[in-house]
């Protein structure tokens, strides 16, 4: 017993081998199951309780999205000003209570898409503030080699709970109905925000230094927007990301189910098996990143990544219903599969080599200005999206979505970030 003990002992370098870490992960873990949740029961609610049309019911991710847009830039400047792990405990709180409000609601007989928008809203701008403090605190507890270790880790746990998600959602659902599957979601945040609580790392807030001018939200987010712009790689990998994320709303997850079961006639079963087969791809690329990384090059494998992104909507265009259920279940499954190894190698490797990189005081600033560029295109390429499918057919969409990703890692290229061979040092100025 004491060698198996032995053997399962964490290595001296193991990110966690930190209690702090531990706990900040478990946070995370237990926030990205119950959003899954979430993710499900809000468009059931609005199907089959409010009995919503269509095209409200698409704009139900309009309003998750419209903080990532509207707030990034003045987020990540207010963050550099003060400690993160209270605001990350406050939003658990706030998408705890804005979680309430929907069964309280429909106990009142209230509930109504607009209600449904304004949770959405919150809970979206509650998680872009989540999102861009934990990218802040991270490096807060690690630096260097673990660090870049800890976000293949993050990336593991999102690939779990994405896996363990949506059939534990289904049964939720299924039992309960939406708005208690809602209620007992709220319980998740609660208990992240708890986990949290418990962390003992103590975090120095940013300090001015006396004397010295208070400093205007205005230049403070210009100067986010300078580092990342003006920084060669990191404005690359902006403006990759950008390309990515507007021409893959083309091709969102909806245009994939209508596809599928319009064109190539698949079940609605199968279909969920294969859109959710992409975690797969996730998870190897997230454990075996670090490896590639060490072995072509950090720069190298986020170009790598990037041009194996449109495997799949390319992938999905090129089926045809006369190959059969099972020829088209295996294909499908490895263009997801691939797809989603090239998005861990580029997003695990990126994050880490902008974290390293970026000044400190810079931090919340630079991961606000990154997800602000990457993310405006989103809403735009979905509306883009739905005119093609509506003028042209859903494979129109798909090959219009391929091509466009095919470009995206052109910025990379020309950014120099190729030769990069290893992450940076921790930059603590």
């Amino acid at each position: 017993m004491i060698g198996l003990l032995s053997r399962l002992r964490l290595a001296a370098d193991d990110p966690f081998r930190d209690a702090d870490v531990r706990l900040l992960f478990g946070a995370q873990a237990v926030s990205i199951l119950g959003s899954q949740v979430s993710h499900i029961a809000f468009p059931l609610i609005a199907v089959d309780v409010i009995q919503a049309s269509n095209g409200s019911i698409v704009l139900l991710e309009a309003a998750f999205l419209m903080p990532f847009v509207l707030l990034s830039l003045p987020v990540g400047a207010l963050l550099d000003r003060r400690a993160r792990r209270p605001v990350m405990v406050l939003m658990d709180l706030l998408r705890t209570a804005a979680l309430l409000i929907v069964p309280l609601s429909f106990m009142l007989n209230a509930l109504s898409m607009p209600v449904l928008y304004v949770v959405l809203f919150i809970i979206g701008a509650a998680t872009l503030i989540y999102d861009v403090a934990n990218q802040s605190y991270l490096p807060e507890l690690l630096r260097g080699p673990r660090l870049a270790e800890a976000n293949s880790r993050l990336m593991v746990i999102d690939s779990g709970a994405s896996v363990a998600g949506p059939p534990i959602a289904g049964v939720i659902i299924g039992r309960f109905g939406g708005p208690l599957a809602i209620f007992l979601d709220s319980f998740s945040y609660l208990i992240s925000a708890m986990m949290l609580r418990k962390i003992k790392h103590i975090e120095v807030p940013p300090v001015v230094s006396e004397g010295a001018a208070p400093s205007r939200l205005r230049d403070e987010i210009r100067q986010g927007l300078h580092w990342v712009l003006t920084h060669p790689h990191l404005r690359g990998n902006a403006v990759a990301a950008l390309l990515f994320n507007f021409f893959g709303a083309i091709a969102n997850g909806a245009v994939l189910i209508a596809y599928g079961r319009r064109e190539l006639l698949l079940p609605a079963e199968l279909l969920g098996l294969i859109l959710g087969a992409g975690v797969l791809g996730l998870l190897i690329g997230s454990l075996t990143a670090r490896r590639i990384a060490a072995r072509i090059g950090v720069g190298r494998s986020i170009i790598l990544g990037g041009f194996l992104l449109p495997t799949m909507p390319l992938g999905f265009a090129l089926l045809d219903v006369s190959m059969g259920v099972v020829a088209l279940a295996l294909l499908s499954v490895l263009f997801q599969v691939v797809a989603f190894f090239g998005a861990a190698l580029f997003h695990t490797n990126q994050v880490t080599y902008r974290q390293l990189v970026t000044p400190k005081a810079l931090l919340g600033r630079m991961n606000a200005s990154m997800k602000w560029v990457m993310l405006i295109g989103m809403p735009l390429g979905a509306v883009v999206g739905s005119i093609i499918a509506e003028q042209f057919g859903l494979q129109a969409a798909l090959y219009a979505s391929a091509i466009g990703i095919i470009v995206g890692p052109i910025p990379l290229l020309f950014s120099g970030i190729a030769s990069v061979r290893r992450q940076p040092e921790h930059t603590d100025s």
